[in-house]
C-alpha cells in the first residue's frame, strides 16, 4: 500500500487525505494538538463540489511528532502547511530522512514561487517536486474541509526536469477521488499561471474582504488588477519566466472571462488568514514579485502597495 504523509492537516491536507484514503492509500497526518486529536478521535470529511468522502477514526492517523513513524517507508511527502514554516518542515523531515522510502517524493502544494528553496538545503532535485493547485478549499471544523470553488486541474510536475512518472500515481489516485488532476512537463509556466492569478485576487480580496466575482464588478478594483497583471509580466519578462500568456491583454481575457467567473464566490486564503489574526502569505506572493523586481531594478509600485496594506492589517491585530 502506498504510505502517505500530508504535512500541514489545514483544508487543502485535509481534502487531498481524505482523496487519497480514498483510493487505498495509507494516509497519516503531521498535525498540531487539536487537530490531531480530532482527527484521531472523529476521522476526517471532505465536502463540498467533487462530492463528500467521509473517513471512519481510525482509518487515518494523525500524529505531533516525526518519529512516530519509525520503521515506516513514506512514498510521498505531501507539504500543505503555510509557507512561513517551510524552513522549519525542511529541516525537520532532513532530520528523519529515513522516513522516506528509498524512491520517496518530497511534493510541495503551496501558494507562491520559490517555496522548493528550503528542501533544496537538505535534498537533491530528484526527490522535490510541486503541484499548482487552483482549487478552493475552506476548513469547516479541525478535521472538515470543503471544496469551495475549482478552475482547472491539479497539476503536478518537476521544476528540474526530472521524470513525472513518479507523480502518476499521486495525481491518478487525486483524479479518481473526483478532483482532477495530472502531470505536466510545464510546471514552470503552471506555477507562475497561478502566481498571476494568486498575487492578482488573494491579497486584494482580502483587503477589501470581498470574494473574487466582486472585485471584477468593480471599475476601481479592475483598475488595480490590471496594473498588477501589468506589473508581474513586466517581472516575468526580466527574470526570463514563462507563463501560457505571451501579453497581459491576452491574460485579461481568460482572467475575465472563465477564471474569475469559475472563482466567482471564494473567499481568498489571506482573507482567511487575517479573519483569524495569522500571519499570512504575502512575502511569497506580491512579496516575491516585489523582491525580484529589486534584483532588476524594475518599479512594481501597485504590489509594493498591497504588500505594505497587508503588513498593516497584521500589524494591527489586536
Amino acid at each position: 500500500m502506498t504510505q502517505t504523509l500530508i504535512i500541514g492537516a489545514g483544508s487543502i491536507g485535509i481534502s487531498l487525505g481524505a482523496s487519497l484514503h480514498s483510493q487505498d492509500m495509507n494516509v497519516t497526518f503531521l498535525a498540531r494538538e487539536q487537530t490531531k486529536k480530532a482527527i484521531n478521535e472523529q476521522g476526517i470529511r471532505r465536502t463540498g463540489l467533487f462530492g463528500e468522502i467521509s473517513v471512519p477514526a481510525g482509518e487515518v492517523t494523525a500524529i505531533a511528532d516525526l518519529s512516530g513513524l519509525a520503521g515506516r517507508a513514506i512514498d510521498y511527502a505531501l507539504i500543505c502547511t503555510k509557507t512561513l514554516s517551510n524552513a522549519d518542515v525542511a529541516a525537520m523531515l532532513a532530520a528523519h530522512r529515513e522516513i522516506l522510502s528509498e524512491n520517496g517524493k518530497i511534493v510541495i502544494l503551496q501558494n507562491g514561487w520559490g517555496n522548493d528553496t528550503p528542501f533544496r538545503s537538505y535534498f537533491s532535485e530528484d526527490r522535490i517536486y510541486q503541484a499548482r493547485v487552483i482549487t478552493g478549499f475552506a476548513r469547516t471544523a479541525p478535521n472538515v474541509s470543503n471544496i469551495t470553488v475549482h478552475t482547472a486541474p491539479i497539476l503536478f510536475g518537476s521544476l528540474y526536469g526530472r521524470n513525472t512518472d513518479c507523480m502518476e500515481p499521486l495525481a491518478r489516485a487525486i483524479d479518481a477521488s473526483g478532483i482532477p488532476s495530472e502531470t505536466t512537463s510545464v510546471l514552470s509556466e503552471a506555477l507562475w499561471a497561478k502566481m498571476l492569478y494568486n498575487t492578482t485576487l488573494n491579497p486584494l480580496g482580502a483587503i477589501l474582504r470581498v470574494p473574487y466575482g466582486k472585485l471584477a464588478e468593480s471599475d476601481s478594483s479592475r483598475a488595480i488588477m490590471d496594473r498588477l497583471i501589468d506589473e508581474t509580466f513586466l517581472v516575468m519578462e526580466h527574470c526570463g519566466y514563462r507563463s501560457f500568456w505571451e501579453t497581459p491583454d491576452a491574460y485579461r481575457a481568460e482572467f475575465y472571462g472563465k477564471l474569475i467567473p469559475d472563482t466567482y464566490a471564494h473567499r481568498s486564503s489571506t482573507l482567511q488568514d487575517i479573519e483569524k489574526k495569522q500571519k499570512t502569505e504575502i512575502d511569497t506572493l506580491n512579496g516575491c514579485i516585489v523582491h525580484l523586481a529589486r534584483e532588476h531594478d524594475l518599479k512594481v509600485p501597485t504590489h509594493q502597495m498591497i504588500c505594505e496594506l497587508i503588513a498593516a492589517l497584521e500589524e494591527n491585530y489586536k
